[in-house]
Formats: structure tokens, C-alpha cells, sequence
């Protein structure tokens, strides 16, 4: 059995290293970092020459959007893939390169279901009389192929990031 006092020393340094550990770990954590939300004012600076930023949103009609994202699927893992991403899309031959080297040649992406549209930018361009859109198109997919084991489906739900360019009418 301990004495008491050996006791109370033992206890204090447990409860030292407790509290250090507390310290050292509270020490290591970041707070996130939060971007604020983008206005027409804040978007107008990112917007090409002569572009004008809408001050409402108008949302796209999915009747519009579908074919597009139908076309842009029927592209996947084929060399036309290529010509269909934007110039601007983000590690553009990163991707390319991952879909020609790990992808199976023979996949296919089936579009089963789009699940939702939003409009996350939108402007007009007066001079050529169009409108541009930037849509986020969030979709139902499956990927199919013939794998060692067999046939294989993996499904998923993936977020599409469309360029909508639309006729004004007439000015």
C-alpha cells in the first residue's frame, strides 16, 4: 500500500502531464478559414471584358442543362474529352492524364438521374448579346466496365460545373 504522501505526488504529476498534454494539443488545432460570400460587386471583378455581373440569378432550366451534360458524358474516357473541358478548368491535363492511365478503356459513364442545378454565376455580354451561366449540375452517375472479376457497376454522385452561354433575343 502507498503512503499518502507519495500518493499526492504521484497524483500531481499525473495530473501536470494531463494538463500539458491539454495545453500542447489545444496548441496544434487551426480555426478554419472562412471566404466570404461572393456579391455581384466582388464577381464583377472576375468577369471577362465588357461582361456585365446579373444582379438576380435566373435559374436554368433542366431541359437546357441535360443535354449538355449528356454530351459532356457520351466524351468521358475518349480522346474528344479533351476539346469539351474549358481551357480554364482547374489541373485540366492532371485529369486527363488520371482518366487515360487508371480508367479501364473500355468504361463508360452513364448519366442515371440529375439531381439538382444551381446557378453560382451569371452574367451578360451586351455586345455579343448573350448570357453566360455558370451552373453547378449535381448528377446521379454510373461507371460500368468489364474488370477481371466480371462486369462492374460502381455508382456515384458527382458535381458537374457547366459554362451555359445563351442567346438574348434581340437587342
Amino acid at each position: 500500500m502507498m503512503n499518502i504522501p507519495n500518493a499526492r505526488r504521484y497524483f500531481r504529476v499525473l495530473l501536470l502531464s494531463m494538463l500539458g498534454m491539454f495545453a500542447l494539443a489545444s496548441q496544434a488545432h487551426q480555426f478554419r478559414q472562412f471566404d466570404p460570400i461572393p456579391t455581384p460587386q466582388q464577381q464583377s471583378k472576375v468577369l471577362p471584358q465588357g461582361a456585365v455581373a446579373s444582379e438576380t440569378l435566373r435559374p436554368i432550366p433542366k431541359q437546357l442543362v441535360e443535354p449538355q451534360l449528356r454530351a459532356l458524358i457520351k466524351k468521358w474516357n475518349s480522346p474528344a474529352m479533351k476539346e469539351t473541358l474549358a481551357a480554364e478548368f482547374y489541373d485540366r491535363s492532371r485529369l486527363l492524364d488520371a482518366v487515360d492511365g487508371i480508367v479501364p478503356r473500355s468504361a463508360i459513364l452513364r448519366l442515371q438521374s440529375i439531381q439538382g442545378i444551381q446557378t453560382l454565376q451569371q452574367y451578360s455580354i451586351p455586345d455579343e448579346n448573350k448570357r453566360v451561366s455558370i451552373i453547378s449540375a449535381t448528377a446521379r452517375t454510373q461507371l460500368e466496365y468489364n474488370g477481371s472479376s466480371g462486369f462492374i457497376r460502381l455508382p456515384g454522385t458527382n458535381e458537374f460545373i457547366l459554362k451555359v452561354t445563351e442567346s438574348m433575343g434581340s437587342p
